[in-house]
Parts: structure tokens; sequence; C-alpha cells
């Protein structure tokens, strides 16, 4: 009874756990929708019509209502990469055909966050002898990155769809 029980517990976790995870939520053209403390919303413009697809200029845009995003990293890189695991929010043109170098779907990243240090170095010349050896050299360092609220952040795309057909857009913010 009690193996039982313990399975269905574990069972009801799981069932739980996907209720919760995060999911796509699909957007009209030209309506914002709020999703996690962030806006997000599309415009999509015709531009061609050729070799049965049309181009459509879709400009998709996020911006923080919520509080101030910060992500810390625990090791500083020398220098951030725009990569999907760093990204904070991503757009997928579903019906797009990524033909003639058309984009299918489009990344948001946070800004870096940069912090000067100081340090000694032997090699880099003579220093006057007033002067503090770790107050000379600095260099730029990337402690993480954030999203302030209120801040947008927009981007324009090329996306080639069946000729007739308009753009789907969904989008999952991180």
């Amino acid at each position: 009874m009690k193996k039982l029980l313990f399975s269905f517990l574990i069972l009801f976790c799981f069932s739980v756990n996907q209720g919760f995870s995060q999911n796509f939520v699909e957007l009209i053209d030209g309506q914002d929708v709020e999703v996690d403390g962030m806006l997000v919303s599309y415009n999509a413009v015709l531009k061609e019509s050729k070799k049965e697809s049309d181009l459509y200029r879709i400009t998709t845009t996020i911006t923080n209502k919520a509080g101030d995003f910060m992500r810390i990293f625990d090791v500083s890189p020398e220098l951030f990469i725009e990569k999907p695991e760093n990204a904070l929010a991503y757009f997928q043109f579903t019906n797009a055909n990524g033909k003639a170098l058309s984009a299918t779907n489009a990344y948001f990243y946070p800004t870096p966050m940069y912090v000067k240090v100081s340090y000694k170095c032997k090699k880099c010349g003579p220093l006057q002898k007033d002067e503090d050896p770790y107050e000379y050299f600095t260099k730029s360092a990337i402690v993480g990155t954030q999203f302030v609220s209120g801040s947008t952040l927009s981007k324009v795309s090329n996306v080639r769809v069946s000729e007739g057909e308009i753009p789907k857009v969904r989008v999952m913010v991180y």
C-alpha cells in the first residue's frame, strides 16, 4: 500500500511540474501580451511577394514590466556569448520556411554587467614609486546580465512564408 501511495505521489509531482513548466504563448499581430512580467508583441508588414512566397518584415519587442532582471555568473567570462542558454526570450516564427536567408526565430539577450577590476602587472613597465600597482592597471570583467525594469528590446527580422499566409508567431520567456 505504501509503495502504491508513493508511486502516485511521484506521478502527481511530475504532472504538476509539467503544468508549471515554461510554455509557448501564441501572439497576435499588433497586440501586447504580458508573460511572466514581460510585455511581448510583434508587428508584421508585407515587403514583397515572389517565387510563391511572401516576405514580411517583423518587428518583435519585449518590455520589462516587472522588477529588475539580474543573473549573476559563477565565473566571469572574457566576453558575453549570445547563445540560447543566456537568452531572455525566444520568438519562433512557426510557419516560416527559411528560404533565401530569412529568419525562422529570434532570441533576445539581456545586457551584460561589467565591473572594472584592478590588478598588478609585473611585465607592464615601471611605475612611479608613489603609485599603487593595484590601482594603475584595470580591466573590465563581466559579472552577469541585467534587464532593467521599464527597458525595451526590439529586433527586426525578415521572415518568408508561403504565398497568401500570414506569419504565425509564438514566444517563450525564460
